[in-house]
């Protein structure tokens, strides 16, 4: 079994943003010129919380395919394709093919919270395309429960989201307290996220804003001693494409 990452939140990245108004921390953090924790093609990824409503100004991006997934409250966003405010509140998921290049704003009201999670596609193809926007509402994904676990898929196989990166899958979980047997693929890397809670998973205790990132692993179990919410990213281990990271080091 490959444990490759675990941070507790005290270990991620915290960035006050707008003199205090939004609190970030970030399990995979911007690189700098000391390297970068990114892996898989997962590039960037930060949980946020809005203490105030304030507003990211308008700011460019490019290539990447950015997913804003909306835990609690509400965003605004504004690009330079639509040109028009665009509301999306708790639940939804908001998804940037960033293309050849677009602008756009955000505006998150206060209570706010949502991860910003920037996946790294072959860039030798979206560079060439125009910049995509879409809005998926909570309404379209769709949630099953087996033995005490409830998942909410976001993206995977019937998945009603376009989404570029290949071989994403993408899911929220919410356990009942108790033991719970996964089997996983070896051949992908597995990203966990507490929401909310505390829970084992495979003999690693992860407390509420925890991080762990596993591999190479044929099964997982997960000990729950009171209800607890997970989101994960199951990913590529390897990609045969040349990944942003490669050409920024």
């Amino acid at each position: 079994m490959g444990r490759l990452i675990h941070l507790k939140k005290e270990d991620q990245e915290l960035m006050p943003l707008f003199n205090g108004a939004f609190i970030e921390n970030k399990p995979i953090p911007f690189p700098n010129f000391d390297g970068t924790t990114a892996y898989s093609n997962l590039f960037y990824w930060a949980h946020l919380e809005a203490k105030e409503t304030s507003e990211f100004p308008l700011h460019p991006h490019e290539g990447f395919e950015i997913m804003t997934f909306v835990f609690k409250g509400s965003v605004e966003h504004f690009d330079t394709a639509s040109k028009v405010w665009t509301p999306l509140s708790e639940g939804g998921l908001q998804v940037i093919q960033a293309g050849s290049g677009v602008k756009h704003a955000e505006r998150i009201t206060k209570g706010t919270e949502l991860f910003q999670i920037w996946f790294d596609p072959d860039f030798s193809k979206t560079m060439s395309k125009d910049a995509a926007y879409k809005d998926y509402k909570k309404t379209v994904f769709k949630t099953e429960e087996k033995e005490g676990v409830k998942t909410l898929s976001y993206l995977g196989e019937n998945s009603p989201v376009y989404f570029e990166t290949e071989g994403i899958e993408v899911e929220k979980q919410s356990f009942q307290p108790g033991k719970h047997t996964e089997v996983l693929d070896k051949n992908y890397t597995y990203s966990y996220y507490l929401l909310d809670g505390q829970m084992y998973i495979n003999d690693t205790e992860l407390e509420k804003d925890g991080f762990l990132v596993i591999n190479d692993t044929e099964a997982i179990e997960y000990e729950v001693g009171q209800d607890a919410e997970l989101f994960m990213i199951k990913s590529p281990t390897t990609v045969e494409y040349d990944r942003f990271i490669q050409r920024y080091n």
